[in-house]
């Protein structure tokens, strides 16, 4: 898993944090690696996805051919949904 310089700053503020995003973001792309096995590899590598953990929104991309996530930021989670419609 990489960090951006960005997100490596917004995570160490807190304690244990890193940990448990290097944690969710690696069980997704685990999931999403056995799931390309089935024929597919339908999760762009530049795509946006977020993931809520520990209160903080984490944004991330997944390769799938290179087997690696990079974790672009990690800010403090907004009230209301993650996902925005319309």
């Amino acid at each position: 898993m990489y960090l951006t310089v960005d997100a490596d700053m917004e995570l160490r503020p807190a304690v244990g944090l890193r940990t448990r995003v290097k944690s969710a973001v690696l069980s997704v792309l685990e999931a999403a690696l056995e799931v390309s096995k089935l024929g597919t590899r339908t999760v762009h590598k530049d795509a946006p996805l977020i993931l809520n953990v520990g209160g903080y929104e984490i944004r991330y991309s997944l390769d799938l051919d290179g087997e690696c996530a990079t974790v672009w930021s990690a800010e403090p989670a907004r009230e209301g949904p993650v996902v925005k419609t319309g």
